[in-house]
């Protein structure tokens, strides 16, 4: 699952003074779901995010909050399933495939460019060692990472509003 490990204000850090990546890098999403499970995480979501899963899904906000979120650390998540992929990650005979793709939320939409990522090379090469994605496919500069980057930071803000 797409997961946080800490932030970048937790460690009083900001990625965007002269940051390494500067020049730009690469990825593209395979989806091959290594960023989907495999080991405890949260995966945290605006209510616009809630409401857009339950439609992708069909189901009213109240079932899906019943039958897909549990409390995680304190924090509404997307629920695992016993190996810890999140629930939504399933395997479609080409592979693992997230159910509701068109709906994620912001937190996977935007890795793996988190802060806690970017915060140095040694991050990114930890992340990029399970990612096959990271290092390889599209480039991205310096201004659409920031973007991203951002959208990931404020809405993550708006989940704990």
């Amino acid at each position: 699952m797409a997961r946080e490990i800490d932030t970048p204000r937790a460690r009083g850090g900001n990625i965007m003074n002269s940051p390494w990546w500067k020049a730009g890098l690469y990825f593209s999403c395979v989806r091959c779901g290594a960023c989907c499970g495999r080991e405890p995480g949260t995966v945290r979501f605006t209510a616009g995010e809630l409401s857009a899963m339950a439609g992708a899904l069909g189901v009213s906000e109240e079932q899906f909050t019943r039958t897909y979120i549990w409390d995680k650390y304190g924090i509404p998540s997307l629920r695992e399933q016993p190996n810890y992929d999140c629930v939504f990650l399933k395997n479609t005979g080409d592979g693992p495939g997230c159910q509701i793709y068109s709906a994620r939320p912001s937190q996977c939409g935007t890795f793996p460019f988190w802060p806690e990522i970017l915060k140095d090379k040694s991050s990114w090469d930890w992340y990029a060692f399970s990612c096959p994605g990271m290092n390889n496919g599209e480039f991205h500069d310096f201004d659409e990472i920031s973007k991203i980057s951002a959208k990931y930071a404020a809405d993550s803000i708006k989940q704990f509003l």
